[in-house]
């Protein structure tokens, strides 16, 4: 499969990131790495970071945007048991280990800078920087 998946703090940077070159870089990565992919977990986890910082409305639209750029993958069966294994082995916040779990079932890389994703067999990892 082609594509590629994304991680909560690529999704920061996305949106917090406050350098016009980062930005720049970032839209780069979206266009190349088409279809681009990203789990319901870092859906969660941006939205809750958002309503934090900038209120429902924000976060509401930012959700709905991301539903609208982004492949959503729901956690099914085999995300969620190869999560499992995941998180028993690396001791990794869970959402991290759906994301991780997602990009490894759909064999495609996940772009984050989280070392909590080293060494996850089957999980390529790609940055922008």
């Amino acid at each position: 499969m082609k594509g590629s998946s994304y991680d909560t703090r690529f999704l920061i940077e996305l949106f917090y990131a406050g350098e016009a070159g980062t930005k720049e870089k970032i839209r780069k990565v979206l266009l190349a790495s088409r279809p681009n992919f990203l789990s319901t977990a870092a859906l969660s986890e941006i939205y809750k970071l958002t309503l934090e910082k900038e209120g429902k409305d924000v976060a509401e639209v930012r959700a709905n945007s991301l539903a609208r750029d982004f492949r959503l993958v729901d956690v099914d069966k085999a995300v969620a048991i190869q999560a499992a294994q995941i998180k028993h082995k690396h001791s990794i916040p869970f959402a991290d280990s759906l994301i991780a779990s997602t990009a490894s079932i759909l064999r495609i890389p996940c772009y984050t800078d989280d070392p909590h994703f080293r060494g996850i067999e089957g999980v390529a990892l790609r940055w922008f920087r």
